[in-house]
């Protein structure tokens, strides 16, 4: 089995690059694409950590682009890594030190214990890094994560973003969340009628297919017209 890593766009209705998602990509001989989230799951602790501060030596390989042009760099929390940005001193310093870093929380990886989320989100919150929740809608926990207020910008599920956008209550349901988030993100974005309709609705930032993504280590083309859709 082996992994790369890709930058994914995220663009807002004007087509301004905003930032990017680091996402992983795992492939083997015998089976291709892997779900990342299945495979990291399924690791020891340690391979956790070895996978999360490679993630965050290649993010500060790219330090100076990102901040030269005020963009944020979203990095997925899968499973223990949420609890690795808190508790090890060497990945919670290096997220520190970078503050154009935004960690995204999966709703998929909270509990329904109310209390433990909680703490969970307030020790996140403590640091400089911006706090996405991510896959909201995917119906793996209750709205509890949305209604405490702490996070910076919550990214809707894209099952549920393509389910609900084309309806009429969808700016409704945007403007029911912005009372507890201001920022909205989605992903599945396709086609430029899709980036009317989101923008209507009030969303903040976009991704999907209709924005290519490239390798990481490529990130700065991203800004160079000829990527551009």
């Amino acid at each position: 089995m082996h992994y790369h890593f890709i930058a994914e766009p995220m663009r807002d209705t004007t087509d301004t690059l905003l930032g990017v998602e680091m996402s992983a990509r795992f492939a083997s001989d015998t089976v291709s694409p892997l779900h990342p989230e299945f495979i990291i799951s399924a690791w020891n602790s340690e391979q956790k950590r070895h996978f999360m501060l490679e993630q965050i030596r290649l993010i500060a390989e790219k330090r100076d682009w990102f901040e030269s042009h005020n963009l944020f760099c979203t990095l997925n929390l899968i499973d223990e890594m949420a609890l690795l940005a808190i508790g090890d001193p060497i990945v919670k310093s290096a997220l520190h030190a970078m503050p154009f870093v935004a960690l995204e929380l999966s709703e998929r990886f909270l509990t329904n214990t109310v209390c433990l989320n909680n703490l969970l989100i307030n020790s996140l919150r403590d640091g400089p890094n911006a706090l996405w929740l991510g896959d909201l809608g995917s119906g793996s926990i209750g709205a509890s994560p949305l209604v405490c207020g702490r996070f910076d910008v919550v990214k809707l599920d894209r099952g549920f973003f393509l389910e609900q956008v084309e309806k009429p209550m969808f700016p409704v349901l945007m403007k029911n969340i912005r009372e507890y988030c201001d920022r909205i993100a989605v992903e599945g974005v396709e086609t430029a009628h899709l980036i009317d309709e989101a923008g209507a609705a009030g969303v903040w930032v976009m991704q999907g297919t209709l924005f290519p993504s490239v390798a990481f280590s490529e990130v700065d083309t991203l800004l160079l017209p000829s990527v551009c859709h």
